[in-house]
């Protein structure tokens, strides 16, 4: 089996950095391999600092505004998340120079996410942490649990 695209779920916790480093450590070993990187947010999330008082945009109420404007304020929203995720990754990828690709997406569910973004971005492997506690749920997390019996793809999990 050919491995050209892993795909690191990142949440910012040590599980997931973990998985990150043995998904360097794997792609190190394989020639054309790209890692891509990608961090879940809440598809409901926006910052105040995209609304003129806390609660409207442009004079709008937040519930009131049109699809595209909504649309923007994700986006925005997106943007910075990916900037964050990437400014706090910068050492950690530093050496994997274009071999690796920081992405943001938009879900209620993490897990659903992840599965759809490994589905669409042809990924040949999921590398993703997992929590480690004591029933089957609880050792792999509910997460975790969940793209394992979803994904079409092999998923390695890391401890």
């Amino acid at each position: 089996m050919k491995l050209s695209n892993i795909m690191v779920p990142y949440d910012g916790s040590e599980h997931a950095a973990r998985a990150l480093a043995y998904a360097e450590k794997l792609a190190a070993a394989l020639p054309d391999a790209h890692v891509f990187i990608v961090h879940v947010m809440p598809s409901d999330m926006v910052d105040a600092e995209d609304l003129d008082d806390g609660g409207s945009l442009n004079g709008v109420p937040l519930g009131l505004i049109d699809r595209s404007a909504y649309q923007g304020l994700v986006e925005r929203a997106i943007g910075r998340a990916r900037d964050k995720v990437a400014a706090a990754l910068q050492d950690d990828i530093a050496g994997m120079g274009d071999a690796v690709t920081v992405d943001v997406v938009a879900d209620p569910s993490a897990a659903d996410a992840i599965v759809y973004y490994a589905k669409t971005h042809d990924i040949d492997l999921i590398v993703m942490g997992r929590r480690g506690l004591g029933a089957l749920r609880g050792m792999l997390g509910s997460v975790s649990y969940s793209v394992l019996h979803a994904a079409d793809m092999p998923v390695l999990t890391v401890k």
